[in-house]
């Protein structure tokens, strides 16, 4: 025989959990919201970042360009301009070929930090993975 204050105290345990199943819940997609602003923001930072050196790479490669025009005018026969335009193209292949590492490097290192607060939060809910 089940009492009136059995009744109660059963509805209150029951109320309770389901107050503290809620606020985990709230807490939860407070928790991934925070984290996906902050990875949107890591990744915008990330884009400038690539974006500013890949800015400085075409301006290198202009002031080549130029410095290149200026030695070729002050050349004295053809052979020198053709051994100047020779020199030039190669150093920029390499230069090319260095700034593409450089680029999926970068690129790289800034898509791990932006995902970096997501997988914070996602490891949390993972199976094994201690909360």
């Amino acid at each position: 025989m089940t009492t009136k204050t059995d009744k109660i105290k059963t509805e209150t345990k029951a109320t309770n959990k389901a107050v503290a199943t809620a606020t985990d819940a709230s807490k939860a997609v407070s928790g991934l919201f925070s984290a996906y602003f902050a990875s949107g923001r890591k990744a915008i930072e990330g884009i400038i970042e690539v974006d500013k050196a890949l800015f400085g790479y075409a301006k290198d490669a202009v002031e080549g360009y130029v410095e290149l025009g200026k030695e070729t005018v002050q050349a004295k026969c053809l052979n020198d301009v053709i051994d100047l335009h020779a020199a030039h193209a190669h150093s920029r292949i390499e230069a090319t070929a260095a700034n593409a590492r450089e680029v999926v490097e970068l690129t790289r290192d800034k898509a791990k930090e932006a995902y970096a607060p997501m997988k914070e939060v996602i490891d949390t809910y993972r199976p094994g993975k201690a909360a």
